[in-house]
């Protein structure tokens, strides 16, 4: 899986239907917001401004060291794109999405396809990295409402599973459902329901093929057998809101971040016993975790910073401000990077036509953490 994920207002994760040609993304360096760290500590190491800003969830692409940045763009304006940076935050060639914005990605590095969520027109956009070409759009029938929101890879199946937001547990008119895309196929294959209240986030135990998912209006972590496609078992976090999950496949734990108590669960993934709690910040939102160095990353979207926290003994390393809205978090395992996607200060809702978009240096970037 890839990263995560995403605030209240940014339930709506979206993503593409259309994707057609290839532009360069326009950058600007921003000045990196790193405050001072004792020696050893994880550290900023630089933020870029991305283009066409609107920026959601953040996967890295190993093949070529990449990243790929969900950017929806202004409101109102049809300037959708999949940003690509290098792995030292220069420039790459993006891909436009502008017919329908794609919000949240989950990505097969092994096919080199790229699965997004487009709540717009509940479906789910799928495009072939190599050429920046859509090559299927997976719907529910007709059904254009569906509030699709994360998408979660399993390269060794060649599988994707797509959240679904619905309303409160066992509502039949607003199911929270995943959806089981087939990759071969490019099709929907089947469909799960879930067991929890406002499904949000998901993580994905490959080798026991279970998906844990997290209800942010039932407090809880559903746990959900793949092979059976039944619901073992729901667990209560403590926590108000959990919204993303991070799965530790050596240790058998659960990252759970929960924008209501601003809060870092830790759970035995075997039966959902919390481990511990670690205060992190206001509105924690994505997180992702480096068995690599054994660091949990959460991104406190209200307090603008980025918590690091140690998977040992879970002290708090660091709290880094890397910029207005911190949404969603990638690791590249191989070199340890972090890339934290900061979305921007909007127009709120009810802005008369015509009111200029604030300006926010801090927002719509993406921002380099070095362990």
């Amino acid at each position: 899986m890839t990263s995560v994920r995403f605030a209240a207002p940014a339930l709506a994760y979206a993503a593409a239907a259309l994707l057609a040609g290839v532009a360069a993304p326009v950058l600007a360096h921003t000045a990196a917001a790193s405050q001072p760290a004792a020696a050893g500590a994880p550290g900023i190491v630089k933020s870029v401004k991305v283009e066409p800003g609107g920026l959601y969830e953040i996967v890295f692409n190993p093949a070529d060291s990449d990243i790929l940045i969900a950017a929806v763009g202004p409101r109102g304006e049809a300037r959708g794109a999949v940003a690509r940076l290098n792995a030292d935050l220069t420039p790459g060639q993006s891909i436009d999405v502008s017919a329908n914005p794609l919000y949240g990605l989950g990505f097969n590095s092994r096919t080199q396809t790229l699965y997004g969520t487009a709540t717009r027109s509940g479906s789910v956009g799928v495009v072939d990295v190599r050429t920046g070409r859509l090559v299927a759009t997976i719907k529910d029938g007709d059904d254009d409402s569906a509030h699709v929101r994360e998408v979660i890879v399993d390269e060794a199946r060649n599988k994707a599973y797509v959240t679904v937001v619905g309303g409160e547990a066992n509502d039949a008119s607003r199911p929270n459902q995943i959806w089981v895309v087939d990759g071969a196929t490019n099709t929907l294959e089947r469909k799960i329901d879930a067991p929890v209240g406002g499904l949000t986030g998901a993580a994905l135990d490959a080798a026991a093929n279970r998906l844990f998912v997290t209800g942010m209006s039932s407090n809880d972590v559903g746990v959900i057998d793949l092979n059976t496609g039944r619901a073992v078992g729901t667990w209560p976090t403590g926590s108000e809101k959990p919204t993303n999950v991070a799965f530790d496949a050596r240790g058998n734990r659960l990252f759970v971040a929960s924008q209501g108590t601003g809060d870092l669960t830790v759970m035995n993934a075997a039966d959902g016993a919390v481990i511990r709690k670690v205060p992190t910040g206001e509105g924690a939102l994505g997180v992702a975790y480096n068995p690599g160095v054994d660091q949990v990353y959460v991104a406190n979207r209200q307090a603008g910073t980025v918590t690091v926290v140690n998977g040992a003994d879970y002290a708090v390393l660091a709290n880094l401000q890397t910029g207005t809205f911190p949404q969603t978090i990638a690791v590249d395992p191989a070199t340890n990077a972090v890339y934290v996607t900061n979305k921007a200060r909007g127009l709120p809702r009810n802005a008369p036509a015509g009111t200029p978009v604030p300006v926010d240096p801090a927002g719509d970037t993406v921002t380099l953490i070095r362990p």
